[in-house]
């Protein structure tokens, strides 16, 4: 484990002082659940019921296995220990949960939560997955390092040239709060839960997260430690919908129904990795959150050469620039360098133009009862290249397999649906209604709603042009 330094380590300390000092006063008001109150060390007995496709475990006593890949993360019966304290909003009451071997024994994982939820999350794959402390892989190493970069802090730049398609990381968060208690909370309670969930995770991990940075103007000297988690987190939050957790589709495991299932669970989530990722208008790295393993996966969609600072996208990168300044000024603070934004007047005006003009183009080839055409969804192709934008351009390639299936060019609509899904898989996962759409349209062309639609329209039109001229 890498040592702290001393700031870290007397963060850490005030922290946990705030917390005890705070829990000895309100603990009588504590929720009576499972697990003792003021006993953190203590974990909460969730309920295990692994679906029957999990794969057995192997036994200790079954020998060594000729198996070279780093060992699989075995089923825990209670992973999960409460923090001191829980807060009210509403009629629902929140508490800061830890597993602290999620994902590797120094890297664990909190969430704040209600009691109904962490025993439904947590007894599932893959929250109720420990990797045992004495079989922890080594780690890979990153093709980035943590670098100062002049005007923006602590950010990450390439050590390694990276190609685009491929991973850089996959992180898991270190917190996650229901959307709920984010929403429903006030903030000093949100501040108070937040508090033990960092200081509940493994050093190294609270560490981290204690070394972000929060917005510009939360800086204050003098400010409470549980003030500054609080702003960290707030800062440094993605919305992170986990869907169907270890449950079926259909809100089952093995044919019985899950109580308490929803198909779509709202958290906000820190990620003190991905946190490091500093703001593009036109950025190398695109990601997506994969809810199946907890993790945000990131990936390049440009070849970055070492040196170069890795980067995302913090905001629409198809608003006009004046809108994203003022969004990234009002929100984190800072007015964006990038390229895009720093081109000359007359230059940055043509950008504008070009990002108005994508817009107006979507909205036109996503009306279906016109006779749009082919040729303007090419042209959005070249829009979206011409801004950098490769973040974005799945949704141009969507478009083109639409306009060229529509009519009648299966060639060139199979085309340009294997890009959209060479793009769209890496940039919002396997779970989205547009891919199934993409596969649908690759299989069987002829087959697919959008076969021919816009031939049918512009006979529609011709009909209705003629009909009209024959009334005259």
């Amino acid at each position: 484990m890498r040592a702290r330094d001393p700031l870290t380590r007397l963060l850490g300390l005030a922290l946990h002082t705030a917390i005890l000092s705070a829990a000895l006063v309100s603990a009588a008001n504590t929720s009576p659940f499972t697990c003792p109150a003021l006993d953190t060390s203590i974990s909460c007995p969730l309920p295990q019921s692994p679906p029957p496709s999990q794969p057995q475990q192997q036994s200790p006593s079954s020998g060594p296995s000729s198996d070279p890949s780093p060992p699989k993360p075995t089923a825990s019966p209670s992973p999960w220990s409460r923090g001191p304290i829980c807060r009210r909003a509403g009629h629902a009451e929140y508490c800061a949960f830890t597993h602290s071997t999620f994902s590797s024994p120094n890297t664990g994982i909190s969430l704040i939560t209600t009691p109904s939820r962490i025993l439904l999350l947590g007894s599932q794959p893959p929250l109720n997955l420990t990797l045992p402390s004495d079989q922890n892989p080594k780690p890979l190493i990153p093709p980035y390092k943590d670098v100062f970069i002049p005007g923006k802090g602590i950010g990450l730049v390439a050590r390694q040239p990276i190609r685009s398609g491929r991973l850089v990381m996959a992180a898991t968060p270190a917190v996650m709060v229901d959307d709920k208690a984010f929403r429903g909370l006030r903030k000093g309670d949100l501040a108070m839960l937040l508090g033990q969930a960092i200081v509940q995770l493994p050093a190294e991990h609270s560490g981290k997260f204690m070394n972000l940075s929060a917005d510009a103007r939360a800086a204050d000297e003098g400010e409470g430690q549980l003030d500054r988690v609080w702003k960290i987190f707030s800062t440094n939050a993605f919305r992170t919908p986990v869907v169907g957790v270890g449950v079926g589709v259909d809100g089952t495991v093995d044919g019985e129904k899950v109580e308490g299932w929803e198909r779509e669970m709202d958290f906000q989530s820190s990620f003190v990795e991905v946190s490091r990722l500093n703001h593009a208008c036109s950025p190398n790295l695109g990601y997506y959150f994969d809810s199946a393993t907890l993790s945000h996966k990131v990936y390049a969609v440009k070849d970055i050469l070492p040196g170069e600072e890795l980067t995302i996208s913090y905001v629409d990168v198809l608003q006009p620039s004046t809108t994203r300044q003022s969004l990234l000024s009002k929100t984190w603070s800072f007015t964006c360098t990038c390229p895009r934004c720093t081109l000359e007047p007359h230059l940055l005006a043509e950008s504008d133009s070009r990002a108005s003009s994508i817009l107006s183009l979507r909205r036109e080839l996503d009306d279906y009862s016109t006779s749009a055409s082919p040729q303007k969804a090419e042209l959005l192709i070249t829009l979206y290249e011409l801004e950098g934008l490769q973040v974005r351009i799945y949704e141009a390639y969507y478009r083109a397999a639409l306009e060229w299936n529509g009519v009648g060019d299966s060639g060139r609509a199979v085309k340009y649906a294997r890009l959209c899904l060479d793009r769209g898989l890496l940039l919002r996962g396997p779970d989205r209604p547009f891919v199934d759409s993409m596969k649908e349209l690759v299989a069987d062309p002829t087959r697919h709603w959008s076969w021919g639609f816009r031939v049918k329209n512009s006979l529609k039109e011709t009909k209705g042009e003629e009909n009209g001229n024959g009334g005259k």
